[in-house]
């Protein structure tokens, strides 16, 4: 049996773009070579200021043959563009794309594979493995990947991280999750996917290919800056677990580990004024310093280790 066949108009792929004219063109042809699991391409263009739009039109008139929809917004961010996207959406399974990534040949019909073999109902989610470019779209072989390794019900193991490797652009969701569990969070500005894979884990299950189909460009960052941005993301996810009277304790002990590392208060958190009144009180007094006594002596025997095997290393 031809896969390919069986799968005709199943996808509708949601790109959100943001100034993203210089690479836009390539992601869109690696979103071409996916051939007829597509039903439709839904471009958000998120208050873009350069040519992202016009770029998008004319790849448009130039493959009159793939469906292609421009969607224009005032800027709103990433998740309020997914979910312009979801909207819009009306084939039963839907896949993300960030406007810089790519997908290589088969990526939706070998994920379609996954759920057409499957004979559980509440498989929900089918991601894959993944290898990561550079702004050139230079391979970059070194760089620390996180390799699919969770299936089935894994709504526990995944309050531990976010380990869907590739994350957005790497996943195909069946649409009726979104149904259930609702849309992407507007509020996170960071950990918006790891927000929505643990809201699908609760009513669905997860699978994954372990082929590398998916190309993730890493950018040169502010790496401080981008880690402020993430331990914020961090407790806004917490927060939500607190008002939910749910624990996790990983991420909340993860979050005193990082103030005891960098010597920081919690106050100094973007965010943080508005927890829930519990978890500051978690994160601040005494419990904090009861905490960070805890802490301490695993500092020191991490720092420990990191040195001998350094050591070890050089020599």
């Amino acid at each position: 049996m031809n896969l390919a066949s069986t799968n005709q108009g199943l996808v509708d792929v949601v790109i959100p773009a943001y100034n993203a004219a210089r690479y836009i063109e390539e992601t869109l042809i690696s979103v071409a070579t996916q051939g007829k699991a597509l039903a439709k391409v839904i471009v958000v263009n998120d208050g873009s200021s350069d040519s992202t739009a016009e770029i998008v039109s004319r790849f448009a008139a130039s493959h009159p043959t793939i469906a292609i929809q421009i969607i224009s917004q005032e800027n709103a961010g990433l998740s309020a563009a997914r979910n312009a996207g979801i909207k819009a959406a009306t084939a039963p399974y839907i896949a993300f794309l960030d406007a810089d990534d790519l997908w290589l040949q088969g990526k939706l019909n070998m994920q379609l594979a996954v759920f057409n073999q499957s004979k559980d109902e509440k498989l929900g989610l089918v991601y894959c493995a993944y290898g990561v470019i550079s702004g050139t779209s230079a391979r970059l072989p070194t760089v620390a990947l996180i390799h699919p390794k969770l299936r089935g019900n894994v709504a526990r193991k995944l309050l531990l991280g976010n380990f869907i490797s590739g994350s957005g652009s790497a996943v195909l969701i069946k649409k009726s999750a979104f149904d259930l569990v609702g849309l992407f969070d507007e509020y996170l500005r960071a950990g918006e996917d790891w927000d929505m894979w643990l809201r699908i884990s609760q009513s669905f299950y997860m699978d994954y290919c372990p082929e590398e189909l998916v190309l993730i460009r890493i950018h040169d960052t502010n790496m401080q800056k981008d880690t402020f941005r993430m331990l914020s993301a961090d407790l806004m996810i917490l927060n939500k677990f607190e008002v939910l009277q749910q624990s996790n304790f990983f991420l909340l002990w993860k979050i005193r580990t990082i103030l005891f590392n960098q010597h920081m208060t919690a106050d100094a958190i973007p965010g943080f004024d508005q927890c829930a009144p519990s978890l500051q009180k978690k994160l601040s007094g005494l419990r904090l310093k009861i905490a960070f006594i805890a802490i301490a002596p695993l500092a020191i025997i991490a720092k420990a280790y990191i040195s001998l095997k350094s050591l070890k290393l050089s020599s």
